[in-house]
């Protein structure tokens, strides 16, 4: 508040002093004294002013009154002051000619200073005065300043720094604190690095290092030819910095193999069986009892095993001699010969199912007849460390099919696939394991097993085919064949099919059976007859397709089958006793 003394006998003579008012409630009693001034008269007036907050504030009450300063003594004079403050806040209500917002509310002080606040995030531009002072601010305000960048709502105080930016995101004067920008880290790859933004808002760890490039051996030839880019440090334990395998597609090929007589360029040289005599020409049986043979297994070093329809099953060497029948009570469809040299067959009888097993020195295989209420057309196996092999089969009802012996055979899934499958394939892994046949005996398709679900998926194929798919053979985890009816031949690489070159024109319309590979320059596949023109094996080394065999009998067979476990050791059979190999020791 502030006190005014005026002389009465000469209004010029006037003195003012500001008086402080301590904190407390009101209402209180303030005691202030006057003394005459020299000079001044004995009659003075006294006006007290009562102000909001400060002096500078709004003047909420006055208080005017005369008096006579006696010449010995005190002369008391009682001003009243008064104005409301309903809720204590220190603000006096707008009927007292105060500023209080809100005489009921103390957290509703006097005006506040409003910013301009375009971006509508809560926080004024503080590099601009206010727009006004009031109660309530106009659109587009704030009664909070600070912010730093009023075009961009997510930018104002009293947050974290919330994106690696180079800007200064909560208006504290720092950059991208939260984020430890320039400090060390290490990448992905191991490599050394600094910490920086990424241009997306989050943190990199950025580093010039170059991890080294490495090889591996996929293929399983004990050579390195499958590029790596790796990580920043020592290379692993068995890869090479240097490439010594041309093709990671083959185990028969990598620099340094001995070259064979097998249709491959075993060593890398640039020339399949170079500086060799090869003779590689097919054999055949003698005699053949005409039976229709639907599967044949090769044991890769002697042992070869033919099956048919009505419980046919014979055992010979590899050039057919020694042949010698074993009664096996089923229409076979599909052979798989485990290390051991046991044979397992899969098929059915009637409208059943069923598995069979046999080895070489036995006189008669043993079948497994449970839990297989469809025929099954294809089988693969795969070994196990310390137990029989695990077989996989599937049928034309869309249906798969797992058995360990001794133990019962059962489904690998509840439900059958929509489709009907012809042949099954893996390369000694069960996360390798594919499936083909067709949906609706038009449209080829191909599934591969996945391992954690237990469940087949769907493969995308190439466009445009039609047909069945028939004949499967899985090299290795990056490389699988498939082929089928109209000369359809297709690779996979890398989990992605595509067709591979077209077969000779003479065959672009016959079925292919069934396919065997031993890598990318290596595919051989087995086909139906033609008229006159008995079932071939074509021989695809990479860049073009060639006919190794053809079936001369008359009149035509077809071959269905075809297996081999190296490359020096092939062999197929058909119908009516069809029956060829190609085996060669050096």
């Amino acid at each position: 508040m502030t006190l005014t003394v005026t002389d009465q006998a000469e209004v010029s003579r006037h003195v003012t002093k500001t008086v402080n008012v301590s904190a407390g409630a009101p209402p209180g009693t303030l005691s202030v004294a006057v003394f005459r001034q020299a000079g001044w008269s004995h009659d003075v007036t006294l006006l007290a002013r009562a102000y909001e907050q400060s002096c500078e504030g709004a003047q909420v009450a006055t208080a005017e009154a005369a008096a006579s300063l006696a010449k010995d003594g005190i002369t008391p004079v009682e001003l009243l002051l008064g104005a409301m403050d309903a809720d204590g806040d220190g603000f006096v209500r707008r009927e007292d000619q105060g500023t209080d917002c809100d005489d009921t509310d103390p957290a509703r002080k006097g005006p506040t200073p409003w910013y301009a606040d375009d971006d509508g995030d809560g926080y004024g531009n503080g590099l601009l005065p206010p727009r006004r002072v009031a109660c309530e601010g106009p659109a587009l305000t704030a009664s909070r300043a600070g912010d730093c960048n009023d075009r961009d709502l997510n930018v104002h105080p009293d947050q974290a720094e919330f994106r690696c930016d180079g800007q200064d995101d909560n208006c504290d004067g720092v950059k991208d604190e939260s984020f430890d920008v320039g400090g060390t880290c290490v990448n992905a790859l191991d490599c050394q690095g600094v910490k920086a933004c990424d241009g997306a808002g989050a943190v990199a760890c950025t580093s010039t290092a170059t991890p080294p490039v490495y090889y591996v051996d996929t293929d399983g030839d004990g050579r390195a030819g499958t590029e790596v880019r790796g990580r920043c440090g020592p290379i692993p334990e068995g890869a090479s910095p240097q490439s010594s395998d041309c093709d990671e597609s083959s185990r028969f090929r990598a620099s340094g193999l001995t070259e064979v007589c097998d249709r491959i360029d075993n060593d890398c040289s640039g020339g399949a069986d170079n500086g060799l005599a090869c003779n590689l020409d097919w054999r055949t049986p003698v005699v053949t009892d005409g039976t229709n043979w639907k599967a044949t297994a090769t044991d890769g070093t002697a042992n070869l095993w033919v099956a048919g329809d009505g419980g046919k099953l014979a055992l010979s060497q590899m050039d057919f001699t020694g042949e010698r029948l074993i009664p096996c009570d089923g229409d076979w469809k599909a052979a798989w010969v485990a290390a051991s040299g046991e044979l397992f067959l899969a098929g059915g009888k009637g409208t059943a199912g069923r598995f069979a097993r046999v080895t070489p020195s036995a006189t008669e295989c043993t079948t497994e007849t449970h839990n297989v209420p469809q025929v099954m057309n294809g089988l693969v196996g795969i070994e196990n460390p310390s137990e029989p092999p695990t077989l996989y089969g599937v049928t034309g009802g869309g249906r798969s099919f797992r058995w360990t012996p001794p133990a019962a055979p059962e489904q690998t899934q509840p439900n059958a696939v929509a489709a009907s499958l012809r042949a099954i394939s893996a390369a000694g892994r069960l996360d390798t394991l594919l499936a083909v046949g067709s949906r609706n005996a038009s449209t080829p398709v191909a599934f591969r097993f996945d391992v954690a679900s237990s469940t087949w998926s769907e493969e995308a194929l190439p466009a445009a085919l039609t047909g069945e798919l028939r004949g499967v053979h899985v090299v290795n985890a990056s490389d699988a064949y498939a082929v089928g009816d109209n000369g359809m031949a297709l690779e996979r690489v890398n989990g992605v099919w595509s067709a591979m070159k077209p077969v000779p024109a003479a065959y672009s319309t016959r079925s292919l059976q069934d396919v065997v590979a031993f890598g990318r320059t290596a595919v051989y596949v087995a086909t139906t007859d033609a008229g006159a023109n008995g079932g071939s094996v074509l021989f695809f080394n990479g860049s073009d397709w060639s006919v190794v065999y053809t079936d001369v009998n008359a009149p035509a067979r077809a071959l269905r089958s075809l297996d081999g476990k190296t490359p020096t050791g092939v062999v197929t059979t058909g119908d009516r006793g069809a029956a060829a190999s190609f085996v060669t020791t050096r």
